[in-house]
């Protein structure tokens, strides 16, 4: 008997440094998770012998999935707290300290979050329909899957923050820096954009269809392959963006600065861009049918393969631009300018040029079938005048 008591010792003492180690490589004990649950009457305890003193606080505590809807948590400190499934419906939370909380899953619907501290949060598949988050701070939250439809976010900061299939729909996000973020899975249907910054930011692919962008900070984003019909772009600051294949047709970019832009292969048919700058954009080979961009300025701009039929170009600044092999039929070109501009192998049939100025335009192998060329200017001094096709058949 004693002889089996000693064995069992022994394996005892011999397992004990397993166990050690085993709990070694346990949670953290200040994991909120792993703490025990704090009960409604408890957050009701605290917060009214807090009543008139220092905020009440919860940090690093589990209040996971109680029910704590309409109640006045303002400026209460919730840093670390463990809050998943939370139902926080309709609550103050004004300038709350909710950082580094884990609210996954939490139900913020209609909360009052204004001026609250969510930097580091996660709220993945949360739900924010209807919340107010003006000047909230959400640096470097996780907001996967967030649900913030119809609330208000004004002057929100997202530095750093995830946003992987975040919902921002019916929601205006005027004077909100969205710069540098990874928007490619955002949905912002039937939402307002106008004047935010998105300089640098990717949203590649994205369907942005009917977006109001007016005034927008643009610089370097990238819209490649994205959704642009109908959107209004109108006084946007789009310097530098890429929006390679882009669908840009019907869309309104008026006043618009798309300086050096990459526009290559877009469908931009019937998109309006009177006055806009679009000078050293590149616009190789995109569809431009019907599309408005009367008095554009339009320095070294590049329309190389470029469907121009049935535009309206008339007034514009094309000096040094390159339309070599580009159709133009029934193009509106009066009174622009062609200064030092490349017409080679231009198809210019029943265009109507009138007034405009060709000094030392190239112009070889350009089709002036039926074109109107009345009060043209400097034509004689364009060059390769000799190897343009169907000069004799046009209206001088």
């Amino acid at each position: 008997m004693c002889g089996q008591r000693f064995a069992g010792l022994c394996l005892l003492f011999m397992a004990l440094p397993l166990l050690v180690g085993c709990g070694a490589m346990d949670v953290p004990l200040d994991d909120s998770r792993f703490k025990a649950p704090i009960s409604k009457l408890d957050v009701v305890r605290i917060l009214v012998s807090q009543r008139d003193r220092s905020p009440a606080t919860f940090q690093e505590k589990n209040l996971a999935y109680l029910k704590l809807r309409s109640f006045n948590l303002s400026g209460v400190i919730f840093s670390k707290a463990y809050m998943a499934g939370i139902d926080l419906r309709e609550a103050k939370l004004i300038r709350a300290k909710l950082n580094g909380a884990d609210l996954t899953g939490a139900n913020l619907a209609g909360a009052d979050l204004r001026s609250a501290n969510l930097r580091g949060a996660d709220l993945t598949g949360a739900d924010l329909t209807g919340a107010d988050l003006d000047d909230a701070d959400l640096s470097g939250a996780i907001l996967q899957d967030t649900n913030f439809n119809r609330a208000l976010v004004r002057r929100i900061t997202l530095k750093d923050a995830v946003l992987y299939e975040a919902k921002f729909v019916n929601v205006y996000l005027g004077e909100t820096n969205l710069g540098g973020l990874d928007l490619r899975e955002v949905d912002f249907r039937g939402s307002d954009l106008s004047n935010v910054v998105l300089r640098g930011s990717n949203l590649e692919a994205t369907d942005l269809e009917g977006i109001k962008f007016q005034q927008a900070d643009l610089q370097g984003v990238n819209l490649q392959r994205a959704n642009l019909e109908w959107a209004n772009f109108s006084q946007a600051h789009m310097q530098g963006a890429d929006l390679t294949s882009a669908d840009l047709s019907n869309a309104d970019l008026r006043g618009a600065n798309l300086h050096l832009a990459k526009l290559a292969e877009t469908d931009m048919r019937e998109a309006r861009l009177r006055g806009a700058n679009i000078s050293d954009a590149d616009f190789t080979g995109a569809d431009l049918r019907k599309a408005n961009l009367f008095a554009v300025t339009a320095l070294r701009s590049g329309f190389a393969w470029a469907d121009l039929r049935g535009a309206m170009l008339s007034k514009g600044d094309y000096s040094g631009s390159l339309f070599r092999d580009a159709k133009m039929q029934r193009v509106e070109l009066q009174r622009a300018v062609l200064e030092d501009a490349s017409l080679m192998a231009a198809d210019l049939r029943d265009a109507d040029l009138r007034g405009t100025d060709f000094l030392n335009a190239d112009i070889r192998g350009a089709n002036f079938l039926d074109a109107d060329l009345g009060r043209a200017k400097n034509l004689f001094k364009a060059r390769g005048l000799e190897k343009a096709r169907n000069l004799s058949d046009v209206n001088w």
